[in-house]
Order: structure tokens, then sequence, then C-alpha cells
């Protein structure tokens, strides 16, 4: 009796245990990807054009700290179907973090900072805000305040600003497009 009462702890606190460690790693899984996704290599634009990467605009660099490059454009493996993108480039990964991430945090999501009188950085502005569809379908267009771009990701000494309506969008984007450099 002495040992079935032992085993029987024993289990029980295994099985907590066990519970104790799901629990701990589905919060893991909550949490969202890091946007520091490559920190060695150095990419230059070359690079994303060698990939199918279509430019459309060269931005200014001024006022952006560090920054060596912007470039906006476009990429899709379906030529129908090609989501827009800000390729920031600084010389090292290091000041891609440390002087683009604040910069890059203004530009994405429902708190982007797309008027000219709030942003940081004043370029890249128009294409970075997108016009949503107003009542019956109809796009309104003194409602173009939502953002492009849903995040980004850092990628060596690239900060790439990738379109979708939310984050998780946005991420799926930027990932399709640095698998191309696998």
């Amino acid at each position: 009796m002495k040992n079935v009462l032992i085993i029987a702890i024993a289990l029980g606190l295994t099985s907590a245990a066990i519970a104790c460690g799901t629990e701990s790693g589905s919060a893991a899984a909550d949490e969202p990807p890091s946007k520091i996704v490559r920190t060695d290599g150095t990419y230059d634009f070359d690079d994303f054009l060698a990939v199918g990467f279509k430019k459309g605009k060269t931005f200014d660099v001024e006022g952006l700290t560090g920054a060596i490059d912007v470039f906006y454009g476009f990429w899709g493996l379906d030529p129908y179907d090609r989501k827009e993108f800000e390729a920031r480039f600084y010389l090292t990964h290091s000041d891609a973090v440390e002087f683009g991430t604040s910069f890059a945090e203004e530009r994405i999501g429902q708190d982007a900072k797309l008027k000219i009188d709030e942003a940081t950085w004043k370029q890249g502005l128009k294409e970075a805000r997108a016009c949503v569809r107003g009542r019956a379908g109809y796009n309104d267009s003194s409602d173009c305040s939502v953002s492009r771009y849903g995040d980004y990701v850092i990628y060596s000494n690239v900060i790439l600003v990738c379109e979708g309506t939310d984050a998780s969008t946005a991420r799926e984007n930027c990932d399709a497009l640095l698998a191309e450099f696998q």
C-alpha cells in the first residue's frame, strides 16, 4: 500500500511538472518572433536586385541617422502580386540596430507616424501610406493615414520594412523575400 501511495505521488508530481512546462512553452510560442533575423554578413542593393527586387525610388538618407542608402521597391515570386518594401542599408549590423530601429518603428503598424509634422524622417511618407476602403467599397482619398507596412526585420546591415496589413502578414512578406538569399 505504501508503494502504491509513493508511485501515485510520483506520478502526480511528474504530471504537474510536465503540465507546467507545457504551459510556459505555449506562452513562448505566443511571443512575436525576433526582428533580428541575421547578424553576420554585409549586403548592398545589388544583392536585392539579384533576387528580383524591383527598384521604385531612391530616398535621400539625410535625417536617417547612420543610413547609407534607402530604396523603395517591389518584390514577389508572382509578378502580378508583388509586395512593397523599404530597404534601408547601414555600414554594419550594429549601426542598423542602434540607429535604425526607432526610425523603422515609426513607419509600421497602427501607431505609424505618417504625417510630415510627426515623422522623424520625412522621406517615403507618401509611399508608406495606404488608403483604406470607405463605405460601399469606395476608396476615401482623405483617409490615407494607415501604414502600408506592418513590420520590419533587421537582416545583417539592412532594415527591411515590409508591406502587410498586420505584423504577421508583413513578417511573412519579409521572410519570403529573405528566403531568396539562402
